[in-house]
């Protein structure tokens, strides 16, 4: 009798000694699409004041406001607008459906990176829209709520890992 016979299948056997398919290298990849988005979509409104924006938002049109203070349309447009979860959803949907192949614990693996990029995205945004308000005096000003955003993103996340991308749409 084999050795290795107790341990079931082959397939089973491959499972067990397969290096992951969620590498240093994947992990890394995956930051730099948060770090991308970050830089190229939330970075700008930083420097509205003195700038202006003009922004693209994920259908292709723009968003645009001369040098001016953070408050009223602007601050609406960040928060009240479905702006940044267009970019978010794709994100998801990209990544569960290059996951589709990989073990439960990559897949687990995944989902942790996923969730704090997601995460670090909806702190970025609290921290523009904290230092913006009243004309960089953010220390008496509360910090605007993340965690509907953060709760619905980890909700169409896992509803894009478990395969259900058109329930969480």
């Amino acid at each position: 009798m084999d050795a290795f016979a107790s341990w079931g299948d082959k397939g089973h056997m491959a499972t067990l000694f397969s290096p992951s398919a969620f590498t240093p290298a994947e992990r890394e990849r995956l930051r730099g699409r948060f770090f991308s988005l970050i830089w190229d979509q939330l970075r700008p409104w930083a420097y509205m004041d003195t700038d202006g924006l003009e922004i693209r938002r994920f259908d292709g049109t723009t968003i645009a406001f001369e040098p001016c203070m953070f408050d009223g349309a602007p601050r609406q447009a960040l928060w009240d607008s479905n702006y940044i979860e267009p970019f978010l959803e794709e994100i998801c949907r990209d990544e569960a459906a290059r996951a589709r192949a990989f073990s439960r614990a990559d897949r687990t693996s995944l989902r942790e990176v996923l969730l704090a990029g997601i995460k670090r995205v909806y702190l970025t945004m609290q921290e523009i829209d904290w230092h913006m308000q009243g004309d960089g005096v953010a220390e008496h000003y509360d910090k605007h709520d993340v965690e509907p955003g953060i709760a619905y993103m980890t909700a169409y996340l896992d509803h894009c890992l478990a395969g259900t991308v058109a329930s969480a749409a």
